[in-house]
């Protein structure tokens, strides 16, 4: 189980770097706003993020529950990251369908209520 202070120090970091890469996407610097996104989840997931994109996302939820004992704020932090990486490149069939996969899961099994994760789910269907 994670401490609540170690997951708020994932939070803060995280809202820091979707800031920074909100910016560099209005800057038209998309490369480097994935680079970001990327550097994010190999530091705080332990993720490929390109690597777990073109994978079978049918199969994804229970790797991460098994495999790399993901909880739910983990999905919630690979959530914002996967949705920030597909507003960049929105035309990527895998990373659209392993957003949708992850935004679902969540919606299920979240005890909180997300009105931005609804729209999300709404917007990728």
């Amino acid at each position: 189980m994670l401490k609540k202070d170690y997951i708020q120090r994932h939070l803060d970091e995280l809202v820091k770097m979707i800031a920074k890469v909100l910016l560099l996407q209005q800057n038209s610097e998309p490369e480097k706003a994935n680079f970001e996104l990327d550097q994010f989840g190999e530091s705080y997931l332990k993720l490929n993020l390109n690597k777990i994109i073109e994978e079978n996302p049918s199969n994804i939820i229970d790797e991460l529950l098994e495999k790399q004992n993901f909880e739910i704020t983990h999905f919630k932090i690979l959530e914002e990251l996967l949705y920030q990486k597909y507003l960049i490149t929105p035309t990527n069939p895998h990373l659209k369908s392993l957003t949708l996969k992850i935004l679902t899961y969540l919606s299920n099994t979240d005890k909180d209520f997300s009105i931005s994760r609804k729209e999300r789910i709404k917007q990728l269907t």
